[in-house]
């Protein structure tokens, strides 16, 4: 058998197709397996940050800031 026009234009767009998804498959495999940014760097730093915040708007002193600062980065250290 021949292959035809029609034949030749559907196996490009299956190749196309197996090439995206295994770029997919590829990048999500990376994502999950690869480690991203440590989670508990991002939550020490979103907890002083809302320290930090709460500081500027008066509803704590200098005082209270260093001592709940030093509870979070003990709590946040291995």
């Amino acid at each position: 058998m021949m292959p035809t026009d029609a034949m030749s234009w559907l196996m490009w767009a299956m190749v196309a197709g197996l090439l995206v998804l295994l770029w997919t498959s590829a990048l999500l495999l990376a994502r999950t397996v690869l480690p991203g940014r440590p989670r508990r760097a991002r939550d020490e730093n979103e907890a002083i940050g809302e320290l930090s915040l709460r500081l500027a708007r008066g509803e704590i002193t200098a005082d209270e800031f260093e001592q709940r600062r030093r509870l979070v980065l003990d709590a946040f250290r291995p």
